[in-house]
């Protein structure tokens, strides 16, 4: 099983060693390595490992957690791999079939952006949500897509669908200048990084243009 793990490390030669041994310690193997970003002398990385199972992956983040320097902020399990530009592959299809935009972006979004629902809506005036275009299926009913704040490259609350408290990680990414945004959330495990959410908006910004005729078009 492939899992991700969230570290903030001092962000210093040798850390990345210390990373590795204490992985290494467990039996579980590093898979791969994505840098967030630095600050204030602390970096924060996505490790993503190979495990056995639950057990293994819990005995790992122990051992982490219990490293000197290392601070574990997050753990999502299953993930995806960590090479090829699968969101790449994503805005293909989407400009494949324009016809079918925002359908083709939420199921897709799942296994390419690594969350675990996604939507499109439509958003008013003030840029906050004003109707459901499409959600991932199978995902919650059109009641759970209701972020509160307007949209903006930046992360938002969201309440999970089974009412357990909030999602890990949500955003509502506006979509160029078109009324139209797209909701991906992660309801456990990680949060969305700030690095995620740079590259998740020029995604739909890219998009915008299809995305914002078929919302059009829903609405119509």
């Amino acid at each position: 099983m492939l899992a991700r793990v969230r570290v903030v490390v001092p962000d210093r030669t040798g850390s990345l060693g210390v990373l590795t041994s204490a992985v290494g310690a467990t039996g579980a193997d590093v898979a791969g390595l994505r840098v967030l970003g630095s600050e204030a002398g602390r970096a924060t990385d996505d490790l993503l490992v190979e495990v056995r199972d639950e057990d293994h992956l819990g005995r790992l983040e122990r051992r982490l957690a219990g490293t000197t320097g290392v601070e574990v902020t997050g753990v999502r399990a299953p993930s995806l791999p960590a090479d090829g530009s699968p969101e790449l592959g994503l805005v293909a299809q989407v400009l494949a079939r324009p016809e079918h935009a925002a359908r083709t972006l939420v199921d897709g979004a799942p296994a390419a952006l690594d969350v675990d629902w996604a939507a499109v809506v439509r958003l008013d005036r003030h840029g906050c949500a004003d109707g459901v275009v499409a959600v991932t299926d199978p995902g919650p009913g059109e009641e759970a897509v209701r972020p509160s704040a307007p949209a903006r490259v930046a992360a938002t609350t969201l309440p999970r669908p089974d009412g357990s408290g909030a999602c890990a990680g949500a955003a509502l990414l506006p979509a160029g200048r078109r009324r139209v945004g797209v909701l991906l959330v992660r309801e456990r495990g990680l949060g969305l990084h700030r690095s995620e959410l740079w590259r998740l908006g020029a995604l739909a910004d890219v998009l915008a243009g299809p995305l914002g005729r078929h919302a059009e078009g829903a609405l119509a």
